[in-house]
């Protein structure tokens, strides 16, 4: 009797066939995946610089402003509340942070 331990020609190709069929399907739910987890990644960064920019922005006078962090561009406004506080508000392209603090 001949045991033969190995595989054959066939098996092997169907094998292949098989993963590679499995693969087709799995790659573009990877890719979005990653597309997703990038852009999540980014708008955290956002939120991050905005609050940085709102945080420099209480010390501002009051007026309009223009940021630049971290290459994302931030429009600060800045206006009068009532004697004693004014109202900051942050911008971005897809954000708003607005806060009223104590002048």
């Amino acid at each position: 009797m001949n045991k033969n331990k190995g595989f054959t020609l066939i098996e092997t190709i169907i094998g292949l066939f098989l993963i590679s069929l499995i693969a087709i399907f799995l790659l573009p739910s990877l890719f979005s995946i990653y597309k997703n987890s990038v852009k999540i990644k980014n708008n955290s960064k956002i939120l991050f610089d905005m609050q940085e920019v709102l945080e420099k922005s209480k010390k501002r006078e009051i007026g309009d402003y223009k940021d630049t962090e971290d290459g994302f561009e931030i429009h600060t406004k800045i206006e009068s509340y009532n004697e004693n506080l004014k109202y900051i508000e942050v911008k971005s392209s897809n954000y708003v942070l607005d806060v009223v603090v104590k002048k």
